[in-house]
């Protein structure tokens, strides 16, 4: 009995290294410098310069050469980004150099496989059920209208739908992105856009929930944009629809022109996905007028 379970210890051994390797935290070791900007405290700088050396640390490590060659320098840094932002472990940071041009720093910690797999499946996955583009949308708001079979037969059944101004994550407004939103939406078989609020059917209110730049080294920029459309009318709580993506560009391209049009490919986006939602409403109602139930 005894000699039988030595040899299945013996046995699965190598498959329990395989297992352990598999799964423990490896350590990510990595140096990296920053400029210390204008009016800048060093604290800023030196902090730069940490995510700076975590994200060189990780983006050299041998468990993620597959990714290295599977994705494109965009993706493969938004997915670096990831792992710096929820997966690394125990880090520490030594500064090794300090004065009013630069900031260096070594920094050490770890990671677990395991969450790369995580962050590995979450782009999987996002693959076939990737937020839409404004491409999309279109294309299938085009489809869309093909499969609407019943639409409204005269004005007086045309909905109204009302747009807010833009909403800042600081409280301020905007009503030139409302403008433009509306510019977008306005064209529908099934229902009118409508400057009075009191008497619309759905109102529609244009959230601009993050917007970050982070500077990554001397030549590129990150930008993380979040948008939400909350959609009042179609069901009795308020309905969100969200656009959320990375963008990274270069730090000599015009960051006010790179944030514009980021903004405006999100807000027509969400727009887009919102025309759906109103517009198959409107048509389940008509359906339910038409033939007493939905089709």
């Amino acid at each position: 009995m005894l000699f039988a379970l030595i040899f299945l210890i013996v046995s699965f051994s190598p498959y329990l290294q395989t297992f352990a390797q598999e799964t423990e935290s490896f350590e990510i070791r990595a140096n990296a410098c920053e400029k210390v900007v204008a009016e800048e405290s060093l604290s800023s700088a030196r902090n730069r310069a940490v995510d700076k050396a975590v994200f060189l640390g990780l983006k050299n490590a041998p468990q993620l050469e597959q990714d290295k060659q599977r994705l494109n320098d965009h993706d493969l840094s938004v997915m670096i980004y990831r792992l710096v932002d929820d997966y690394v472990q125990d880090l520490t940071s030594k500064v090794t150099k300090s004065d009013k041009e630069k900031v260096c720093v070594e920094i050490s910690g770890y990671i677990n496989p395991q969450n790369i797999q995580a962050v590995r499946n979450e782009f999987k996955q996002s693959e076939h059920e990737h937020t839409l583009t404004t491409d999309d949308m279109v294309e299938i708001a085009a489809n869309m209208q093909n499969d609407l079979q019943i639409k409204p037969q005269s004005m007086e059944n045309l909905a109204l739908v009302y747009v807010e101004p833009l909403q800042y994550f600081n409280g301020t407004t905007s009503v030139k992105y409302a403008s433009f939103l509306k510019d977008k939406i306005k064209n529908s078989s099934y229902y009118f856009l409508t400057d009075k609020k009191d008497l619309a059917d759905y109102v529609i209110t244009p959230k601009l929930l993050k917007a970050k730049p982070e500077n990554l080294d001397d030549s590129h920029k990150r930008i993380q944009m979040v948008v939400a459309l909350e959609i009042s009318g179609l069901q009795e709580n308020i309905t969100t629809v969200s656009q959320n993506r990375f963008l990274l560009y270069s730090a000599q391209e015009n960051q006010n022109e790179i944030v514009t049009r980021l903004l405006k490919k999100l807000l027509e986006a969400a727009g887009m996905e919102t025309v759906r939602k109103i517009e198959f409403a409107e048509q389940k109602k008509l359906e339910e007028t038409t033939f007493g139930r939905s089709l």
